[in-house]
């Protein structure tokens, strides 16, 4: 079942718009309107400066078009509930949230006392219904995966042993059988006709009477709201506040406890910093404000690494570093420094008609990025229950002298030394042009591409600077990784042959 089908079926199994009465009174959306019928705006956080990136992977995907904060590093669009699955596999993006009101010029008071004042009182005037219909549906579908997983893996164990099993027993019966009947006609059942039922377990059940008792589907129907009331009372809930600009007379962290005394009050949900339910997103950037509850726990880039390094590349960077490549069908791509793997990893994830090759000098480096492939083929295997295989090698070289052959290799992209926990800042001014000089050798003249992170800008532009009868600048982007002010360079190749 896929996962818009997914959404499909909890939302008919669900009754997702049964809320208590005071949401109901600030639907805004057609009260004729079914929950599928719901179109929400998502927020999305997205590495810095790829925002443009995130955008086309959201249009290309999702056919939805976005907008952009002005907050660097966020992006807006709408879709429809249904939807909502396809959202959690976007590769650019790292978290998400449903947004419940956007303010792009809210007018904040003067004195620090009034403009709290108005942040508390702003709390009663939010349309939180569909907003938090889909925070249900969203941890609907998260359960009903948590559970798909671990009957998957009882039901791989269960197999495994009675497939043991009935190999012994045959074998057993096989040596007491007399010889003549060896060769009698068995009924041989066909696996792929025969339904696998699995039976719901303890949690499950437990689950279900939750779901059905939440939404009011009880013998005794005069007592739908309270019940929902006293749900709602067992939320555990905290305020996340994200402010940037200096015209505030407040600060984050007085926003957030203020704004969340004023959901307390109206949701009657328990305050936990720590283990909560639900995550209400208050983000102020100047004038702009944007109230939103969280659909993520973690960030989406904590994906395909299992071995981390001194340092470790973000899963949604990669993503947005490979994407500006332009890859095609059967391209070679390289990274000569790969560290843990992140780029190929991500490349041989999503572009999978294409050969991806990890490289480093360091040892210890080719053997965390072995064992992140190993981990990613076996977390395919188990979602799939067949052999997996991916078009990614790994293998120890140094940098200035590749084993490849000249003009064989189409993209290169990698995360360059920055000099700071890697390296050296002394060390990069003969590396860098070293480095250019031969992945202009391996890369096919005309063709041939290089997408190149580093925050040591200073040493890079002067060693481009020689290497340009090889190098053509095509694009830079400014990013921020880690808190470092970083670049990633866009470059073509040229004609000329090495």
């Amino acid at each position: 079942m896929s996962g818009v089908e997914d959404a499909a079926a909890v939302l008919s199994e669900v009754n997702i718009g049964d809320s208590c009465k005071p949401l109901d009174e600030h639907r805004e959306a057609n009260p004729d309107a079914t929950p599928k019928d719901i179109v929400v705006t998502i927020g999305a956080t997205v590495p810095t400066g790829f925002e443009l990136t995130a955008a086309d992977e959201v249009q290309e995907k999702l056919a939805s078009k976005s907008t952009i904060s002005k907050d660097r590093g966020k992006i807006y669009f709408e879709i429809p509930v249904t939807s909502l699955p396809k959202v959690h596999q976007l590769r650019s993006v790292d978290n998400l949230f449903v947004v419940v009101q956007e303010f792009k010029d809210y007018q904040f008071k003067e004195t620090k006392e009034e403009a709290l004042k108005d942040l508390e009182d702003l709390v009663k005037k939010l349309p939180w219904t569909d907003p938090l219909d889909v925070w249900k549906l969203n941890t609907s579908l998260k359960k009903r995966k948590t559970r798909r997983k671990k009957g998957n893996q009882t039901n791989a164990k269960k197999e495994k042993q009675e497939d043991d099993g009935s190999r012994e027993q045959a074998v057993d019966k096989k040596l007491h059988e007399p010889v003549q009947n060896v060769f009698e006609a068995t009924d041989v059942q066909d696996p792929e006709n025969t339904d696998e039922i699995v039976q719901p377990g303890d949690d499950e059940l437990s689950d279900s009477k939750e779901e059905l008792t939440s939404n009011g589907e009880s013998n005794d129907g005069s007592g739908d709201c309270k019940k929902c009331e006293m749900k709602a009372e067992t939320l555990k809930f905290r305020v996340t506040c994200n402010r940037a600009g200096d015209n505030h007379s407040f600060k984050s962290n007085e926003a957030a406890r203020d704004f969340g005394g004023a959901v307390q009050d109206f949701f009657q949900w328990k305050a936990d910093m720590t283990n909560f339910d639900v995550e209400v997103l208050l983000n102020i950037h100047n004038n702009e404000v944007v109230v939103g509850i969280a659909l993520t726990e973690e960030s989406l880039h904590r994906r395909n690494i299992t071995h981390f390094g001194p340092t470790t590349l973000r899963s949604t960077l990669a993503y947005g570093m490979l994407r500006l490549c332009d890859l095609q069908p059967a391209d070679i791509i390289i990274d000569p420094m790969c560290g843990t793997g992140a780029i190929p990893i991500e490349g041989a994830t999503e572009w999978p008609n294409c050969y991806h090759m990890a490289g480093d000098n360091n040892p210890q480096a080719v053997k965390r990025t072995a064992n992140n492939i190993a981990s990613l083929l076996k977390q395919i295997q188990s979602k799939e229950s067949t052999p997996a295989g991916k078009p990614i090698d790994s293998i120890q070289w140094d940098i200035c002298s590749l084993p490849l052959r000249t003009g064989s290799v189409d993209v290169i992209v990698t995360d360059m030394p920055f000099g700071k926990r890697i390296g050296s800042k002394k060390k990069n001014w003969d590396l860098y042009p070293s480095c250019l000089m031969e992945m202009g050798r391996i890369c096919r003249p005309r063709t041939g591409r290089a997408v190149l992170l580093t925050q040591d800008r200073k040493c890079f532009a002067k060693a481009l600077s020689k290497m340009g009868h090889l190098w053509r600048k095509s694009h830079t982007i400014w990013v921020n990784v880690g808190g470092l002010h970083a670049a990633v360079y866009l470059l073509k190749r040229s004609a000329e042959k090495n």
